[in-house]
C-alpha cells in the first residue's frame, strides 16, 4: 500500500470524529481523489498530533494535496463535490506547471 510520504501526489484529509463536516467531506474527497487518480488518506486529529503540528492545521476538516510527503496546496472546511474537484484540478495543474 502506498504511503503519503512516498514519491507521488496524494490527497490527505485531517478530520475529527465529532466533526459533521469531516464525515460529509470524506466520501466526496475519496471520490474526487479517485477521479484524478491520486491516492486518498484520512487521519483523525486525535491520532495525528505530530502531523497537525508539522502542517500547522488550525481547523478540521483540512485537505492537503501532498507530493512526496510535502503539502503544496491546502483547503479548509467542507467543500461541495463540484468545488472540491475544481480545486483539485486547478492545484494539480498549478503544481505541474511549477507554480
Amino acid at each position: 500500500m502506498k504511503n503519503f510520504t512516498q514519491p507521488g501526489i496524494c490527497l490527505v484529509e485531517i478530520g475529527g470524529s465529532a466533526c459533521a463536516g469531516c464525515h460529509q467531506l470524506m466520501p466526496a474527497a475519496r471520490e474526487a481523489a479517485q477521479k484524478f487518480s491520486v491516492p486518498f488518506f484520512y487521519f483523525n486529529e486525535s491520532q495525528s498530533a505530530e502531523l497537525i503540528k508539522e502542517w500547522s492545521v488550525k481547523t478540521v476538516p483540512s485537505l492537503f494535496l501532498v507530493d512526496g510527503g510535502v503539502p503544496f496546496a491546502e483547503a479548509h472546511g467542507f467543500q461541495p463535490q463540484e468545488i472540491l474537484e475544481y480545486w483539485i484540478e486547478y492545484k494539480l495543474q498549478e503544481h505541474k506547471n511549477g507554480r
